[in-house]
């Protein structure tokens, strides 16, 4: 018996106003294959808008269209099956984890697989040369840069010492350059300066007052890190310098660190955070004083309190209601390098760091540990 024609692009089915369209010209409209969609169709995750009894043959309405192309690129970008459907069936909050966590996971792979293909190369090129030298150089406005450096060098242990989180960190990777200081209690960051880079990621701590000072006069500024990467390799002997379009350089020298991954930390929980937004003058008036250590942060509801011995601030919340006990000196280190009207903080446990944002600058992030 010969097959009926499924070429044709439409089927209209009596007293239906809704069209309907054959496998075949639903899978070339969305890029699919019939045998994937019917696998799709047999695990529920896009089953046909009608089966025709007598055949067998399956039939998709126009509004799958959408559903279909999207599962296609979640596939096609690694998605598993299942995870898809959850994303679909389970509701936005669990969609949304589900997306984050692939997209957290994506970026850790991408990063092992980046690093996994320079360590080859530079082993395969070290089989003809002792040392070969890996190079990365990160290009700077020299008045972006110097104005990144000094907004977050007072979270410093010690802008000149020599101690694992003195000074202040350039962490330049493969799309995006973070400048970041610390001195464990408080982390102030700005999370995407704007720098053309070249060459595998980079750690670069340095000390703020010389660089600054250099970076005066200067326009355009290139970060070049030199960093043998050969068998008899010491990370200590990078050659690291800044140059300028005069081709005057700056030597700096090359140090270890212990300072975190501020991306690393800033990675999405699967559970919304409760969330404060709070004038910034506010917050520097209630973290002014210096006759208390601490301050209260209360959110009820919709409402957000700071407060502190004879002081009291309101700004709103949204979520869960919580309760921490902020370092107030910290709280003004924060405060002090914001920019903008605003302040944000997304709580996330007593035992968590508060993440400060401030809305007229997206980039720039401090982190503070409540007060055990």
């Amino acid at each position: 018996m010969s097959q009926p024609h499924e070429s044709g692009a439409l089927r209209s089915q009596a007293g239906e106003s809704s069209q309907l369209q054959t496998i075949n010209a639903f899978a070339r409209a969305v890029g699919l294959s019939a045998s994937a969609l019917r696998q799709y169709g047999e695990s529920g995750l896009l089953a046909p808008a009608d089966v025709e009894e007598r055949t067998g043959y399956r039939y998709y309405s126009l509004d799958q269209q959408q559903r279909a192309i999207w599962i296609r690129r979640l596939r096609d970008a690694g998605l598993r099956l299942d995870r898809i459907r959850s994303v679909f069936e389970d509701g936005t909050i669990a969609a949304e984890a589900i997306l984050n966590e692939w997209r957290a996971d994506t970026r850790e792979r991408s990063e092992a697989i980046a690093a996994l293909v320079d360590d080859l190369i530079l082993t395969l090129r070290a089989q003809e040369e002792r040392n070969p030298a890996r190079r990365t150089s990160a290009r700077f406005d020299a008045a972006v840069l110097a104005s990144a450096i000094r907004q977050v060098a007072s979270a410093s242990a010690d802008a000149d010492g020599d101690g694992d989180h003195d000074g202040v960190l350039i962490e330049a990777g493969s799309s995006s350059v973070a400048i970041v200081a610390t001195d464990r209690f408080v982390l102030l960051s700005r999370t995407a300066l704007p720098a053309a880079v070249d060459g595998p990621p980079v750690r670069v701590r340095l000390a703020p007052a010389p660089v600054l000072e250099w970076l005066r006069f200067r326009r355009t500024v290139d970060l070049v890190v030199d960093a043998p990467a050969g068998r008899d390799h010491d990370s200590a002997s990078a050659a690291v310098r800044f140059r300028d379009e005069h081709d005057d350089e700056l030597p700096l020298p090359s140090r270890p660190d212990l300072f975190p991954s501020v991306h690393r930390l800033l990675e999405a929980d699967a559970f919304a955070p409760t969330k404060v937004l709070v004038l910034l003058d506010e917050v520097q008036r209630i973290a002014s004083p210096e006759e208390h250590d601490t301050v209260l942060l209360t959110v009820d509801g919709g409402d957000a309190q700071l407060r502190s011995p004879g002081r009291t601030v309101s700004g709103t919340g949204f979520g869960a209601s919580t309760t921490v006990t902020l370092s107030r000196p910290a709280l003004r280190r924060i405060a002090d390098a914001a920019v903008g009207r605003e302040l944000t903080c997304d709580i996330h446990g007593s035992d968590r760091a508060l993440v400060w944002r401030s809305p007229g600058q997206p980039d720039f992030v401090a982190l503070m540990m409540p007060v055990a």
